[in-house]
């Protein structure tokens, strides 16, 4: 009997100790299942609040590109000046502070005192009609997103003036760009245009009731004797700190100072990205431009030269690259000197030919012609179409030099005159110079003026006129522009018929195109008469009439963006 009591009793506290394991195990899966459960929700609304930021920044470039009167230009922030966060822009009418430059991001059309972007006037009293962001961007916790603004791309309200906002604009801001430094303080990003934050739940004491200022929403973390955050805005080149997340990071991480409170997220807008944008907003219009050139002309007014510095946009008759021709056509002045030197765009002369009185130019070894230059007639010609030399035999002297403008000029040794073989024609010669056979001959003894004929083309501007805004931020000069030959108002076979020699990677037969050469990149100087200080590769630069596709990927060393005009 006893023996059975104690089994039975053993047989009991098995029951019991399995209960007991099954009950620790139900309590441990339950943890495991809050714990995995939180942080499900967690990573659900982190996802929320990327989703919202990245289409607050998709929308916030569509808004500034698309402007009317201003493209690339952004609005202010919506502060609390009046009192509320509304929204709307507050832009400021009084001296300026860099604390304007951080609020939160409007969604709403603009007010008082806002560019109206419906007539290019300021608004004084009331919302412009203007459609804002067209959404009211939130987090994963319904807070409004806040926002951050380079002082180069919003409106001078004291001056007044817009600011002028091309390719240029990328390595030679007025002011320097916001910059983006990570959890440990380094250097992400000093090309931020804009930044737009999240701020997540009130930690470290919050308190948002009322028109909460900055420090409520944005928050701040310390490394050692260094203190980052989001809250202020005091110079132009203004810090922005991706941080860590205090969900991820332990009370006792001595990597930071604790208590840590740190859960802003954010994504930027590098001045990169936004001119990517604009560069296609700028090709567009001029692309209807020049087709509505065509419609009416049937041919494609004649380019620019490079760097112009007398009659800068004006379209030169002849030539088929360079620039826009924004501006009226006239005469091109060319001259020489008795210094033996000589100046005519190259823009309007096709080559520049140096022929010499006696003696011989270099033809091998040392004595190679550079460049564009090449030595012929037994050695006494040397012929140049852009920059580059011819040199004495030995290699030793350079004999005669022209830069990529057009500028040249033989040594004080050398006797001899110059020819001009043109792209148009001349007229007003004066002094030593002569036309003979269609060229132009100036003596290297005398001085003498001409001019290359102006384009018989009607005037760009007047027969299919660009918006004010692409001059007045000096687009013309950041679009490089090419029509073919057989496209022009000297040819005689309508564009239709001819067969246009230009191609666009694999698309032959293109009419006219452009390329926005962005900002320069390596060795680039601007502005220049060298076409390979705009362009950035060895095929739109070789002069082959072969230009790279359209969807080509910008690097760090190629920033061109192709277009075709027509077909």
């Amino acid at each position: 009997m006893a023996e059975l009591v104690m089994k039975t009793r053993r047989k009991q506290r098995g029951v019991v100790l399995i209960f007991i394991a099954f009950i620790i195990g139900l309590a441990a899966t339950a943890l495991m299942l809050k714990s995995f459960n939180a942080s499900s929700l967690k990573a659900a609304q982190d996802e929320k609040t990327y989703k919202a930021l990245n289409e607050a920044k998709q929308a916030l470039i569509a808004w500034a590109v698309s402007d009317k009167y201003s493209p690339g230009q952004m609005p202010w922030p919506d502060r609390n000046a009046d009192g509320n966060y509304d929204g709307s822009s507050d832009c400021v009418a009084t001296a300026f502070q860099y604390s304007y430059l951080l609020g939160q991001l409007p969604s709403q059309p603009t007010t008082s005192p806002c560019l109206d972007p419906n007539t290019g006037l300021t608004v004084y009293t009331g919302l412009s009609t203007y459609p804002g962001l067209g959404k009211e961007f939130r987090d994963a916790q319904g807070n409004r997103l806040w926002y951050a603004v380079s002082r180069n791309l919003v409106r001078d309200y004291v001056t007044p003036a817009n600011p002028v906002i091309n390719s240029s604009i990328v390595n030679n801001p007025t002011y320097q760009w916001l910059q983006i430094l990570d959890r440990n303080g380094n250097l992400v990003s000093n090309k931020v245009a804009v930044v737009i934050i999240a701020p997540g739940i009130p930690l470290g004491g919050q308190n948002r009731t009322g028109a909460a200022n900055a420090s409520e929403y944005l928050d701040s973390f310390q490394i050692g004797a260094a203190v980052f955050n989001n809250r202020g805005y005091a110079t132009d080149d203004e810090d922005f700190i991706v941080g860590e997340d205090s969900h991820n990071i332990s009370p006792s991480d001595t990597t930071f100072v604790q208590p840590y409170n740190f859960n802003d997220k954010l994504v930027y807008i590098t001045i990169d990205e936004l001119m990517q944008a604009l560069e296609k907003r700028a090709a567009s219009e001029a692309s209807v431009a020049l087709n509505k050139y065509y419609n009416t002309q049937n041919f494609f007014p004649y380019a620019a030269g490079l760097n112009l510095v007398t009659n800068p946009n004006q379209s030169v008759k002849g030539n088929l690259s360079g620039f826009l021709p924004t501006e009226l056509a006239s005469n091109y002045p060319c001259s020489c000197s008795n210094t033996k030197s000589c100046s005519c765009h190259f823009a309007g002369v096709s080559s520049i030919k140096y022929t010499r009185s006696s003696g011989t130019y270099g033809f091998s070894g040392a004595g190679l012609p550079t460049g564009t230059c090449s030595v012929n007639v037994s050695h006494k010609v040397c012929s140049c179409s852009g920059a580059g030399t011819c040199k004495s035999s030995s290699g030793l002297t350079t004999q005669f030099t022209c830069n990529a403008g057009g500028a040249c000029s033989s040594s004080v040794s050398v006797n001899g005159s110059f020819a001009f073989v043109p792209k148009g024609s001349f007229s007003s010669n004066t002094g030593g110079c002569s036309p003979s056979g269609g060229n132009m001959n100036c003596s290297s003894t005398s001085s003498g003026t001409f001019k290359v004929d102006k384009s018989a083309d009607p005037e760009f501007k007047t027969v299919s006129p660009l918006p004010a805004w692409f001059k007045n931020n000096n687009w013309q000069d950041y679009v490089y522009y090419e029509l073919s030959s057989s496209c022009t108002s000297s040819n005689n076979v309508n564009c239709l018929t001819a067969t246009p020699q230009i191609s666009v990677g694999a698309r032959q037969g293109v009419r006219a195109m452009l390329i926005t050469t962005g900002s320069p990149v390596g060795a680039q100087v601007q502005p220049s008469y060298s076409i390979n200080d705009y362009l950035d590769s060895t095929e739109n630069t070789n002069g082959d009439l072969i230009y790279e596709r359209t969807d080509k990927q910008r690097t760090t060393s190629y920033n061109d963006q192709t277009f075709i005009v027509a077909p």
